[in-house]
């Protein structure tokens, strides 16, 4: 073979190994990503508006208990703040254990409470959660996306073309599943007669689409003071 054949051979192996490259790079299709709100989805989930108002009707009766809790505190030291200076000191020592020991069983009884309520609150808010998981997913395989991200968690996004967004298509969707199946509560999380919601009880949106972590917001869990053992006239 001559210099001027091996040379031009050599040159179109250049060619084709260089027109090969892009082509083989551009095979793998171009990744697809998105966006939702998981705030605006939670608003208009099917039973969410419903789990709430239920919730809201249950922790009437929690918060009538510590209601009744912190008055009859209140009374207890009021009444030991008035008769205290008659009291010897075996008397106001006595007295002041009683207070402190009352107190403490409604410290535990208001944790008790807030855990109640707690548990409560997952039951109700896990269905609604699990429903959006699955109306993310069928979007996410329905539009061949490759991730959906949530805007709603505190991410920013400081430039996106909007109509990356699939918050009305997963809103869509789970209006097609329609609204899940609230399992009853259990005994433990029954509330006794008569009492209430501690504060902050009503959904929040959850952190992601996991379970909820938040925990609700406890009722005042030093509702009184702590007599003073030292009384006037001791």
């Amino acid at each position: 073979m001559s210099s001027i054949l091996r040379a031009l051979v050599g040159a179109a192996t250049i060619l084709v190994v260089s027109a090969a490259a892009p082509l083989s790079a551009q095979s793998a299709p171009p990744q697809r990503f998105a966006y939702v709100d998981t705030r605006a989805i939670l608003d208009q989930a099917p039973g969410k508006a419903e789990a709430e108002a239920q919730l809201q009707k249950e922790a009437v009766l929690w918060e009538g208990e510590i209601k009744r809790m912190q008055d009859q505190m209140s009374a207890m030291i009021t009444d030991f703040q008035k008769t205290s200076a008659a009291m010897t000191t075996a008397q106001r020592d006595k007295r002041t254990k009683e207070i402190q020991d009352k107190q403490g069983e409604f410290q535990k009884r208001n944790d008790e409470i807030n855990a109640e309520a707690e548990k409560r609150r997952n039951e109700m808010l896990q269905p609604i959660l699990d429903q959006v998981k699955l109306a993310l997913e069928d979007v996410r395989v329905a539009g061949n996306f490759d991730a959906i991200f949530d805007v709603g968690q505190n991410a920013t996004i400081v430039a996106v073309n909007k109509n990356l967004n699939l918050s009305d298509r997963v809103i869509a969707r789970l209006r097609v599943l329609g609204a899940p199946v609230v399992g009853t509560p259990t005994k433990s999380a029954v509330p006794t007669p008569g009492a209430a919601k501690p504060s902050g009880l009503p959904l929040n949106t959850p952190s992601g689409i996991g379970r909820p972590t938040p925990p609700p917001t406890k009722a005042d869990t030093n509702p009184t003071k702590k007599p003073d053992a030292t009384a006037p006239g001791e």
